[in-house]
């Protein structure tokens, strides 16, 4: 990578790290006004439902009621002001509430790490299987980027991605790079291979080791399985049951080729540069996932896949 587009490169990817927290705080804020607007609905069925008693009894209970959703008041008006020092700290307050509320068990937990990096992407928590986002952003998404538009469509991209979609088109070409052989590689490819170890030795710091060891782009696929589990269980195209399943699907794959978070990721993004070429956000949320969340990837570790 030349001085001047590698200087540039850290640049963007340390200004997205930063901008990790600013897409979390964005996804407070939906969810905040997400409650308020569930809050606003049952506040009017509520009234409804108690037309007929007498004022006095009524108006009782609806005070209850009212004190019941201050706090969530409180947070949908916290959140929708300036981005003072205060209500960045109720952003964080109320992206912690969403994970408290929608913590699976730990039986499912051990999954959550196989997506987090393409999830982080989005600003979503990495420790639930459930989403912040809007419901009509994750159906444009799969549609647009994926072609995916119902459930059938989901489920033959899974079984594709369990089969090793992209590990298996792009091996031939991951060796012969690994072997030193560029003449046997699209001159494309190959630099998007030579920017992807730069990347990953430079900005996550990653001995060269794990480029010499990594045998398979496998990561790739297994990572996006994870990453749609999510999307698809958030929009109703599978369960929450079949969600974690194929995450247990994709942990036994990456019990059988990975033996470390660090191995995987590299595969990850190694795979990617095949399939994609270089992008800065992925880097973002790598580092964030290897340096200031290392505590959730080391409270999952690969052996209890």
């Amino acid at each position: 990578m030349a001085n001047k587009e590698h200087e540039e490169f850290l640049k963007e990817v340390e200004e997205l790290e930063n901008g990790v927290q600013a897409n979390r705080d964005r996804a407070a804020r939906e969810h905040a006004a997400l409650q308020m607007e569930a809050y606003e609905q049952q506040k009017k069925m509520m009234e409804q439902q108690l037309a007929y008693l007498p004022p006095e009894q009524r108006a009782e209970i609806m005070k209850a009621f009212e004190a019941q959703g201050a706090a969530i008041l409180n947070a949908y008006n916290g959140t929708a002001a300036d981005d003072d020092e205060e209500d960045e700290e109720f952003d964080e307050e109320e992206f912690q509430r969403f994970i408290e509320m929608n913590t699976p068990s730990p039986e499912h937990a051990k999954y959550l790490p196989i997506g987090a990096l393409l999830i982080g992407t989005w600003g979503e928590p990495y420790s639930t299987l459930a989403l912040i986002s809007d419901e009509e952003d994750v159906i444009d998404a799969l549609e647009g980027g994926w072609g995916i538009e119902d459930r059938e469509d989901g489920l033959k991209m899974m079984k594709s991605l369990l089969e090793g979609r992209h590990a298996n088109k792009f091996k031939a070409d991951h060796l012969a790079l690994k072997a030193g052989k560029r003449d046997k590689v699209d001159e494309d490819d190959a630099e998007d291979y030579d920017v992807s170890v730069a990347a990953i030795l430079e900005v996550l710091e990653l001995p060269q080791s794990y480029i010499d060891n990594c045998n398979t782009l496998y990561a790739w696929d297994l990572e996006r399985i994870g990453y749609l589990a999510r999307l698809f269980a958030h929009v109703g195209y599978i369960s929450d049951d079949e969600a974690w399943d194929w995450m247990k699907k994709a942990g036994a794959k990456i019990k059988e080729n990975f033996d470390s978070w660090e191995a995987y990721i590299v595969s990850i993004l190694l795979g990617r540069g095949f399939a994609m070429g270089l992008a800065e956000e992925p880097y973002a949320v790598a580092l964030d996932l290897l340096t200031d969340s290392r505590s959730f990837l080391d409270s999952h570790p690969i052996k209890d896949l």
